[in-house]
């Protein structure tokens, strides 16, 4: 049983998988395997795949008709052996070779359900790398309660909902029975929230070796924004605040604090894509803002993060449907992209 799968979903990434894959052949800690799921890709992957697989057989190739992120993902957990999972987009890498050496090091010194990280940015060429120093957190986190050491990383805004910032035992995703939502969006923060309110122990490693490339025309984060995509967060949402009801206190206020964030997104999207207008949307648009009264206010509540207080201020000087417009206000301003070209599929 190797110590480490790697799960990588592959569709249509040719130019980039590659280099992907070359940053985990060439890890100094030898003991892992790397499921690659080609989900229906049409350009070269699928011989690419193979053709890693040829040459070292911990490279393992799952060739699947095209079903999407999570089906990927959730094909390559029913394969994967090792003792841990962690992930990579197939358009991503790791920036160093001692990577896996670090991981390994510290599960070994400390076993956990999750150990978390934090990622590096590129630009879409992969010729800059910015917001690679690493953090000084870990000692602090293993000296506090999970629900306290949950509550610190998200307050030092050292979390996104990307699962390719965890490596998790594979063993606490089968006995809670954890995989990605197929057939809809935002599987990463629904597959996070559920971490996170499961887990009976947290550690933090302060090297950031992930490198996450942004902006390139294939990127998700490229793509108009859908309204689907939006309901699909609130699903999201509404079904982890509903689970957190059956959490312990301190444990329910951490994984609403993680919910905060993905609230004031999706407040901003259904803002700015003009989903609370209830002239256009009628019932649709009253159940949003019905959601949002809610629940916006005690989860920001939750956070300490800067954006949650500045919101958190917001509402109570302005009123929650004020807070929502601004968000909106401030989403169109930072994504005119997404929102220009959005579609009502």
């Amino acid at each position: 049983m190797p110590f480490i799968s790697v799960i990588i979903p592959v569709y249509n990434a040719q130019e980039f998988l590659p280099g992907a894959l070359e940053s985990i052949e060439t890890q100094d800690f030898a003991d892992w395997e790397v499921i690659l799921v080609d989900d229906g890709s049409t350009d070269g992957s699928p011989a690419l795949c193979d053709s890693y697989a040829q040459r070292d057989p911990r490279f393992r190739v799952i060739h699947q008709e095209n079903a999407g992120t999570s089906a990927a993902r959730n094909t390559a957990l029913k394969a994967a052996q090792g003792e841990y999972i962690t992930f990579m987009d197939n358009d991503d890498w790791w920036r160093i070779p001692e990577a896996l050496t670090l991981v390994h090091e510290a599960l070994t010194r400390r076993p956990v359900d999750l150990l978390w990280h934090m990622s590096a940015r590129a630009n879409p060429e992969g010729t800059e790398i910015t917001e690679a120093e690493p953090t000084s957190i870990a000692s602090t986190i293993d000296s506090l309660s999970t629900d306290e050491a949950i509550r610190t990383i998200i307050d030092n805004e050292l979390t996104t909902s990307a699962v390719w910032t965890k490596v998790i035992r594979r063993d606490f995703l089968t006995e809670h029975g954890i995989v990605f939502p197929s057939g809809m969006r935002n599987e990463d923060t629904d597959v996070s929230a559920q971490i996170i309110a499961h887990i009976d122990s947290v550690a933090w490693l302060d090297q950031r070796f992930y490198v996450y490339r942004m902006g390139h025309p294939y990127a998700q984060t490229s793509h108009s924004l859908a309204v689907s995509t939006v309901d699909d967060l609130e699903h999201v949402l509404r079904s982890n605040l509903s689970a957190a009801r059956s959490l312990s206190e301190g444990r329910r206020g951490a994984l609403m604090a993680f919910l905060a964030r993905p609230m004031m997104v999706w407040v901003g999207q259904a803002s700015a894509l003009g989903l609370l207008d209830e002239k256009k949307h009628g019932q649709q648009a009253r159940r949003r803002k019905a959601f949002i009264s809610q629940f916006f206010l005690p989860l920001v509540s939750q956070s300490h993060t800067r954006e949650a207080r500045i919101a958190q201020w917001a509402c109570r000087l302005l009123g929650v449907r004020a807070c929502a417009q601004l968000l909106g206000v401030q989403f169109r301003r930072m994504h005119p992209e997404l929102v220009a070209h959005s579609t009502t599929k």
